[in-house]
């Protein structure tokens, strides 16, 4: 009824629009109307829609000459714009650098990793590989399709906290010869696990191994 898209999840529901950068009060009006609208009926079936953990955020490009508002007008109260949001996971700022979120994932990687160097004289190889495989790796791929065509500046960040699970696999402090020790693990660089991630996603896509929703995203180019 409001002209917006949504994403409905277990315990959590997004609305979003796009609009011109000079379309704002008409944006603002349009959510703030259908989230009136939505508490109105979560009231009349007994639900309770929390504003309190109600976020507003505008994803614009850096070059966009119109400001993002501080704030928008929300069940009669002004919330602030946030300049960073979670989304499943994933953290996401208003210009999707997604600065905030490689420096989330290194931050705990890391102190993963001082961790598992104090007991690492109790592993062997095999049991390092799979400590690394289960605290860092899976924190690194988690959603990193959404990091291809970011800055180099952020995949070099993550490749520094897998040449360090190199490092500490083999046990060398030194800093030397980490793209010989990485390829011994058969470990894929991040920018190619990045790559990876992605084209699996298109062939799931391709091949209908995924919700329809996001099949209906993208238009399939049929060979002449």
């Amino acid at each position: 009824n409001h002209g917006l898209s949504l994403h409905l999840y277990a315990d959590d529901s997004q609305l979003y629009c796009s609009f011109e950068g000079d379309d704002l009060p008409t944006a603002e009006k349009k959510i703030a109307e259908c989230l009136n609208d939505t508490r109105r009926w979560m009231a009349h079936n007994r639900l309770m829609l929390n504003a309190s953990k109600t976020e507003v955020m505008v994803i614009r490009s850096k070059h966009d000459r119109v400001k993002s508002p501080r704030s928008v007008e929300i069940f009669g109260e002004q919330v602030e714009v946030s300049e960073i949001a979670r989304n499943l996971g994933v953290i996401f700022d208003e210009q999707l650098t997604m600065n905030s979120n490689v420096s989330h994932n290194v931050k705990g990687c890391m102190g993963y990793i001082y961790n598992l160097w104090r007991i690492g004289e109790k592993l062997d190889r095999n049991s390092k590989i799979c400590m690394v495989n289960m605290f860092i790796h899976s924190k690194l791929d988690f959603c990193n399709s959404v990091l291809k065509g970011v800055n180099a500046s952020e995949v070099k960040q993550l490749q520094k906290v897998q040449n360090s699970t190199g490092r500490y696999i083999h046990n060398r402090r030194k800093r030397k010869g980490v793209t010989a020790l990485r390829k011994r693990l058969h470990f894929l660089p991040m920018s190619e696990r990045i790559t990876y991630k992605l084209c699996l996603l298109m062939y799931n896509i391709a091949n209908g191994h995924v919700p329809k929703y996001l099949k209906e995203l993208i238009l399939m180019k049929q060979p002449h």
